[in-house]
């Protein structure tokens, strides 16, 4: 059912013109990734994932999720199923983590310019109302906030509560202010594409080193000796295993280098062509620094030689600073 709701969303967006990475045509179905598919469409980038049942979320994907958005100044689309009890409405927004969640039809909707105006709450909806409207609609019927309040049957603090939109009114309550204006607009359409993410930047931090293997965990000191930074993947999501960045805000919005993801790869045998044929159309799509870094004994076949950076650990070994990191990869383009 997820591969067809994915199919789905990915034909849609395409339909409304975006570019897409679908993160099925590159991995196993077993697998779980941060994101199953990554959209842009001018400069705005959103990171789409499907959950199955939003009562029940992988707090390690999330993390990972948002530690994507922040690097990627990207938004998290985060499409649910159900919830613990039944499947969720359509042209309804869900808040589970500070994050909305929406139905495949809600999803289409909003791409034809019809959005949603109910926010679920445990025990009944409330409506996004647009406080603004109703206080203009109220004095150009003469009607003073006691009297409104009488006629809706809540208090008079309430309703200018409801006109600062510091409170939501349930969908009965916001059903008789429909009754007495009589003007859908007092609703509020709420554009998740546009949504107001608060994405703390301490969730960099919260990159688990105790999962890392022996190589992965050396590579992890050998960069933090050349004093950058990096988020590792829990679930190792293709394209990439590893996200490096600086902690030098001004390199950071200074050079188009950062951030720089990166795959791994610790057979001695051969490199994984399909791990770097993704993590060019990852590249290419963003428009980001793309890397793999590898074991010594690897061999290059080159024919993989003129795609992305491809650096053997014993040359980071050799990396004193940060310039000195970003002229290797620069230099082995």
């Amino acid at each position: 059912m997820i591969e067809k709701v994915l199919e789905r969303i990915n034909f849609l967006l395409k339909q409304a013109n975006f570019e897409t990475l679908f993160l099925d045509n590159f991995s196993t179905k077993k697998n779980k990734f941060c994101f199953d598919i990554l959209v842009k469409k001018h400069d705005s980038i959103f990171s789409i994932k499907v959950i199955p049942n939003i009562d029940n979320l992988n707090q390690d994907i999330l993390r990972d999720m948002k530690s994507l958005s922040i690097l990627l100044k990207s938004k998290p689309l985060l499409i649910g199923i159900r919830n613990r009890y039944q499947k969720l409405e359509d042209n309804t927004i869900y808040v589970r983590e500070d994050l909305p969640f929406i139905t495949v039809k809600t999803l289409e909707n909003i791409l034809n310019n019809n959005y949603p105006y109910i926010l679920a709450r445990r025990g009944g909806g409330v409506m996004f109302l647009n406080g603004d409207l109703v206080k203009e609609l109220r004095e150009k019927h003469n009607i003073s906030r006691q009297e409104l309040a009488e006629m809706i049957g809540v208090t008079k603090r309430t309703i200018c509560s409801y006109e600062t939109e510091n409170m939501r009114p349930s969908e009965t309550v916001a059903q008789k202010f429909l009754t007495i204006f009589e003007d859908n607009s007092i609703f509020k359409k709420i554009n998740v594409l546009e949504w107001k993410f608060k994405l703390d930047k301490d969730i960099m931090a919260s990159s688990e080193e105790s999962e890392l293997n022996p190589f992965e965990a050396h590579i992890n000191e050998v960069i933090k000796d050349i004093g950058i930074s990096s988020y590792w993947y829990k679930k190792g999501p293709l394209p990439f295993k590893i996200s490096i960045y600086s902690d030098n805000i001004d390199i950071m919005n200074k050079h188009d280098f950062y951030p720089l993801f990166s795959g791994i790869s610790d057979e001695k045998k051969k490199i994984n062509e399909l791990g770097i044929k993704c993590l060019k159309v990852f590249n290419n799509l963003f428009n980001k620094q793309a890397l793999l870094i590898i074991n010594n004994d690897t061999k290059i076949p080159d024919s993989e030689k003129d795609k992305i950076p491809i650096v053997k650990i014993k040359e980071l070994e050799k990396i004193d600073n940060e310039d000195q990191f970003i002229d290797l990869i620069q230099e082995s383009k």
